[in-house]
């Protein structure tokens, strides 16, 4: 019975990655979320909240451009981690091994610590749609410094204002990107933890039975001594 309950919880955590697991916001506004699969490749769903900011979003861009908002290797690692649990999962149910079932229930186990250490670490939607921004940003300075550097030939004193204005500009920008820092808020939706309820249910059957079998042990040696 727990050989199918373990199968069935690698199942649904697999399943769940295609559930939205991150919450990305702007101002308390939930403009797009990632789901478990987009958390590795860097995508993201706009939410209705992005369509009231309007098309210039970051998010609309990156997507349009087909940019990443970063990439999650520990997301990555667990997702292999629970296919192979998957895998051998089947593997117990159908043959009955006992090394698959170790393999399943430990492998889910990994997969657990894995997307806990993620969650503390951070998700790295954050530092893309910063970087996002930053771009956005350096792209319309620049675009407002080409009348200027037409003005450079007029001499060398709007070479010096070209300067004062690129300083100035830069300036600006970095303000905006600490400004987008402060405003943008990544945090872990419902189907992240899901997930790791799916998870903790094999890993927990997993502890349970080492327990039990050292339990065991300890007794069988306890009238020898």
């Amino acid at each position: 019975m727990f050989k199918k309950v373990k199968l069935g919880s690698s199942l649904a955590a697999l399943i769940i990655f295609a559930f939205p697991w991150v919450d990305i916001k702007c101002t308390g506004i939930s403009v797009a979320t990632q789901s478990g699969f987009q958390v590795v490749s860097g995508g993201a769903t706009a939410s209705k909240g992005m369509e009231a900011m309007g098309s210039d979003s970051s998010i609309k861009k990156a997507q349009s451009a087909n940019e990443s908002l970063g990439f999650a290797p520990l997301v990555a690692l667990a997702l292999i981690l629970v296919i192979g649990s998957v895998i051998f999962g089947f593997i117990t149910v159908f043959q009955g091994s006992e090394r698959s079932d170790r393999l399943s229930s430990g492998l889910a186990a990994l997969a657990l610590l894995l997307l806990l250490i993620q969650s503390m670490v951070g998700f790295p939607a954050k530092e893309g749609m910063i970087e996002a921004a930053a771009k956005e940003n350096s792209e319309v300075q620049a675009g407002e410094d080409d009348p200027g550097g037409k003005m450079h030939e007029f001499g060398a004193e709007m070479d010096e204002f070209g300067a004062e204005m690129d300083q100035l500009g830069a300036e600006m920008a970095e303000s905006m990107a600490a400004a987008m820092a402060a405003n943008i808020q990544v945090k872990a939706a419902t189907g992240f933890y899901l997930e790791l309820l799916a998870l903790g249910i094999p890993t927990f059957l997993l502890v349970s039975s080492l327990m039990d079998k050292h339990r065991k042990g300890a007794q069988g040696v306890a009238p020898n001594t």
